[in-house]
């Protein structure tokens, strides 16, 4: 029998509620937490069950053998707190950082009917989206369900050891906002830290251009082969989940134009007000493709913002070049398809609109691919950005 209670645990274990395992949980998390639950409640011997059968399956979950591993020693000498084994801080602190955000996940877990609010509109064509909380480091992946997301997986994942909001080649930082994966990098083509591939997303994005933002080469990728996860702040901006996870989200998402939406803070809403949001931001957008269609310039140009910038023409030449083209034309027919409108999660007043563009009128018919950026000014919605994406389809 163990000869002490684990009284100072230093992980926040006494904030903990006893809850059952709930929706994405994967099962090597629910024995991580049900050891947790059983420490809180001075269980040690369901604890140590929990936690041996966890580390006879991921004798790599470094972690769990370090919570393991001091209770063993806890059956012949008193055990104040978890970690007395480690003997590098840097290391220690790490594994007690990602316990905290597994506990913090576990309290803060969203209600089955509560929906991200940055998410304001999927395109018929994006089958899933991705949403990073950095403040939980956790990853939670969403099927579009008939257009609205429904919850389906989430996972513990690491970031940038710079912390967040990218600035800069080299910061080591993670960037905030709204990108989109593009494409697949195999793990034959990757140093063994990446573990089992990398999704790459679209940073510098346009917007993060226009800012002057530098770097490149920000990945969701897998962790080294040696330890199943990583720190919370442990990679040179990417976001990295264990190799088994990173490989059941890269069988589950389109490679291409998944949307990937990373915050420090994300808001969630009940489904009935989500859908309402829906509506709403469906019609800014719908309002000015109506107006467009009009062609009366009043009614167009009030949709832009003073600040536009398409990066070639400014707000005044843009809307001169747009009256002067539009009124040589006897209509005009646009048709949006697969519209997605996204908001930044810490930045609600700026919202990303993609869509396939049907264009039509008396002199000219085109499809192109758009997108804009929309800032809210003054209680309106404004257009400070249209053009083609930078990099991907959507």
């Amino acid at each position: 029998m163990f000869r002490h209670t684990i009284s100072a645990v230093g992980i926040a274990l006494v904030a903990m509620h006893t809850s059952a395992a709930g929706y994405g949980e994967q099962a090597n998390e629910e024995l991580l937490m049900n050891g947790l639950r059983d420490l809180r409640e001075n269980r040690l011997e369901d604890a140590a069950a929990s936690l041996r059968k966890l580390t006879d399956q991921r004798p790599d979950f470094r972690v769990a053998q370090m919570i393991y591993g001091d209770l063993m020693m806890a059956h012949s000498q008193p055990l104040e707190q978890v970690g007395k084994q480690v003997n590098d801080d840097k290391l220690l602190k790490g594994f007690l950082h990602e316990v905290q955000m597994r506990v913090l996940h576990e309290q803060e877990k969203p209600g089955h009917d509560m929906l991200p609010a940055a998410l304001l509109k999927l395109a018929d064509n994006q089958q899933h989206v991705m949403v990073m909380d950095t403040r939980l480091s956790r990853l939670f992946l969403f099927r579009n369900n008939n257009g609205v997301p429904e919850l389906i997986k989430d996972y513990y994942a690491s970031y940038g050891r710079g912390g967040i909001g990218k600035r800069k080649q080299g910061d080591l930082k993670t960037p905030l906002g709204v990108y989109f994966i593009t494409g697949r990098i195999p793990d034959s083509a990757l140093p063994a830290r990446y573990g089992s591939g990398a999704l790459p997303i679209n940073y510098p994005n346009v917007w993060d251009k226009r800012l002057k933002r530098t770097g490149n080469g920000i990945w969701l990728h897998g962790s080294p082969s040696a330890s199943y996860t990583r720190p919370p702040l442990a990679s040179e901006g990417c976001l990295s989940l264990s190799n088994p996870n990173f490989l059941e989200v890269d069988q589950i998402v389109d490679i291409v134009n998944t949307p990937f939406i990373i915050g420090q803070n994300i808001r969630w809403m009940p489904k009935a007000d989500w859908l309402r949001q829906q509506a709403h931001f469906s019609a800014v957008v719908e309002q000015w493709r109506s107006d467009w269609e009009s062609l009366e310039h009043d009614r167009y140009s009030a949709h832009y913002s003073p600040e536009f910038s398409d990066g070639k023409r400014r707000y005044k030449s843009f809307l001169r070049h747009k009256q002067r083209v539009n009124s040589s034309k006897d209509f005009i027919e646009v048709g949006l398809e697969n519209l997605s409108l996204y908001r930044y999660p810490d930045q609600p007043g700026l919202m990303v609109a993609s869509f396939t563009q049907h264009y039509r009128s008396s002199n000219y018919h085109g499809d192109s691919l758009k997108r804009q950026y929309w800032q809210f000014e003054h209680g309106q919605w404004k257009i400070v950005y249209e053009g083609k994406p930078s990099k991907g389809r959507r």
